[in-house]
């Protein structure tokens, strides 16, 4: 945000959200045409992106901050072939789970 941003947290918040939407609508155009393997990668970018939303508004919960940063790592990683975006997913959607059943308040 710069000095001269005069938008409110609510209207920064609706300017993301439709970001994000534009984001979601031209990744799934993308993947009619793009390697199936692709969808994976633009749907943890989505979670991703969803997380830093919601460190906007304020810290995020241990658990759920954990998730984005792992989710960051991977994102912004050098790509290989050896990228297992399967072990992720499992990794990520477990610590998730814990993230959401124990909680997803700020930390206080």
């Amino acid at each position: 945000m710069t000095s001269g941003d005069t938008r409110t947290p609510q209207d920064r918040l609706r300017e993301e959200l439709a970001l994000l939407a534009a984001y979601l609508l031209s990744s799934g155009r993308g993947l009619l045409d793009e390697p199936a393997d692709y969808g994976a990668f633009r749907c943890t970018d989505a979670a991703r992106r969803v997380l830093h939303i919601l460190a906007e508004d304020g810290p995020l919960a241990p658990g759920l901050a954990e998730v984005q940063g792992r989710l960051d790592d991977f994102m912004f990683a050098p790509m290989g072939g050896d990228a297992d975006i399967a072990g992720l997913l499992d990794e990520t959607c477990l610590r998730m789970a814990v993230a959401l059943q124990n909680g997803h308040e700020k930390p206080a």
